[in-house]
């Protein structure tokens, strides 16, 4: 029942008598708590509709930026794509010139050091042929050492023979490194110092000599060690020393046949003018 039609029915009640005065106070009462219900429901009704209407506006308005921004996004990420796209391509581009530059010098550096490498293995074989020949002792390589002890030997005495000396010590050196233990390693040691004799370096001599001694106190070369000794000490006018290493082999290998070549060689010390000998 709408608020027109409950005025109009209590006026008529009113006016035609039917109810009773208080009876109409309170209808009249309950119209207006009713009227003003209705008023309240529809300002409320109204404000509700009101906020509605300004949230359904702000949503809008919220999409429609959401729309731009996303439009705006879209626009950026397809330009940045585009753009990152032709930088990888460029730099795809840049990579494989730099990996065609890098494989060039790559096998530019190969046969580089492959020169290098054969030019230094002649340069290296040069400066061992040209210190050999000038006396100086140089490493042999590997290649250049028989395997077989005596095929070693054999290079070794031929080299002696050939006058040789650097290459035929090198060479007594490595079967001594090598074969330390055999029956043949102590004439190895002993041709060493009697090859620094020989090239007149005695002090190189007698440290050969005294490691025939030292390391093979029992071989059959001690008298050839005492002897190289005397001469190497009386080549160093170290005459003293020399008379001792002499008297030593005469002393100890009385059964030796270079008894008397010590013997003659004391017998030259001893006639040797007084500038011969500084001790």
């Amino acid at each position: 029942m709408t608020r027109s039609a409950i005025w109009a029915l209590s006026l008529l009640l009113l006016a035609s008598g039917c109810v009773k005065k208080a009876e109409g106070e309170r209808l009249m009462a309950q119209a207006q708590e009713h009227e003003r219900r209705i008023t309240a429901l529809e300002e409320g009704l109204a404000t509700e509709r009101r906020e509605l209407g300004e949230a359904v506006a702000q949503a809008h308005q919220k999409v429609e930026e959401l729309q731009q921004v996303l439009t705006e996004a879209t626009a950026v990420v397809t330009r940045n794509s585009a753009d990152v796209g032709a930088e990888v391509e460029q730099l795809q581009q840049q990579l494989s010139t730099l990996e065609g530059q890098l494989a060039e010098l790559q096998n530019a550096l190969r046969e580089t050091r492959g020169l290098v490498d054969r030019q230094g293995e002649q340069l290296g074989q040069q400066l061992r042929r040209f210190a050999r020949s000038a006396g100086v002792d140089v490493a042999l390589e590997e290649s250049e050492i028989p395997t077989d002890p005596a095929a070693h030997l054999a290079a070794a005495q031929a080299a002696l023979s050939a006058g040789q000396g650097s290459r035929a010590r090198a060479l007594f050196q490595a079967y001594v490194r090598r074969h330390g233990s055999d029956e043949h390693a102590d004439d190895a040691q002993l041709a060493i110092g009697q090859s620094y004799l020989t090239d007149g370096q005695p002090a190189r001599a007698l440290g050969a000599f005294q490691k025939v001694m030292h390391d093979y106190p029992r071989g059959d070369t001690l008298d050839d060690a005492l002897l190289g000794m005397g001469n190497a000490f009386f080549a160093l006018h170290a005459c003293t020393d020399a008379r001792s290493a002499l008297e030593a082999l005469i002393r100890t290998q009385r059964r030796s046949p270079l008894v008397r070549r010590a013997r003659a060689k004391l017998r030259e010390i001893r006639r040797a003018p007084a500038s011969a000998c500084t001790s």
